[in-house]
């Protein structure tokens, strides 16, 4: 037996231990830190809002200024929850297609204004067991996504044999964002933008946290297809 392999294959994976354990240790101190001042920046747009009341030029940014500071509440809520160990986390019994509508209610302002249909096509629904919260941002940011580059057509959410699938027909991603998700080499000449934004990225490291798979594709004609898949003992008819 060679045993100057074994050593320095152990010393390999306790240094990449220790990495991990500091990624997760930094993710939660910044995630923590950030949530007081997110939180008086949500009450101050709040005030805001109340006292402007019937000035729409002055009530309108005071109101991006609280669904901005919301949504990075809530992305450090997600990241303080990555930066636990899944097995700290509880895992109560989800119904995928509750999540799923109340998602695409609260994703309908997105598309307000613009010659886009956000449709939650049903489908049959599943139980799973794992954090609701992780779950609704999986969902949410998958369809804020979809939202943001559809610019005409539609968004659909449905629900397929212990999938959670969103697609919509949108550009399509650039050859980095896909290559990223892939977990594939970045083309040369497309390395400088992923295209992906955070929300993906949050995705990815949701499903790989409660033991979930993400597929993405390009559609046919255009657009994306993104599934979440969950294997049999995560979930319950």
């Amino acid at each position: 037996m060679n045993w100057a392999y074994w050593r320095a294959f152990a010393g390999r994976t306790g240094e990449l231990k220790q990495f991990l354990d500091r990624e997760r240790f930094f993710t939660g101190d910044v995630s923590h830190e950030l949530r007081t001042p997110l939180t008086v920046i949500s009450g101050a747009a709040e005030v805001l809002i109340s006292r402007t009341e019937g000035e729409p030029g002055l009530q309108a940014p005071a109101e991006r200024i609280y669904r901005a500071a919301r949504e990075a509440s809530d992305v450090a809520s997600v990241l303080l929850r990555l930066a636990r160990s899944p097995q700290g986390l509880e895992a109560p019994p989800q119904s995928v297609a509750e999540l799923a509508q109340y998602e695409a209610a609260r994703c309908q302002p997105l598309v307000a204004g613009k010659p886009v249909v956000l449709r939650y096509l049903d489908g049959a629904d599943f139980t799973v067991h794992g954090s609701r919260e992780l779950l609704q941002a999986a969902i949410s940011n998958l369809l804020r996504n979809a939202c943001a580059y559809t610019e005409q057509g539609e968004v659909v959410l449905r629900l397929e044999q212990r999938s959670i699938v969103v697609e919509d027909t949108g550009p399509g991603l650039p050859p980095a964002a896909m290559a990223r998700l892939l977990g594939e080499p970045v083309p040369d000449n497309d390395g400088a933008s992923s295209g992906t934004g955070l929300g993906l990225g949050l995705v990815q490291r949701i499903c790989a946290h409660i033991g979930a798979e993400l597929h993405v594709r390009q559609r046919e004609g255009g657009g994306t297809r993104f599934d979440i898949s969950f294997p049999a003992d995560l979930t319950q008819s």
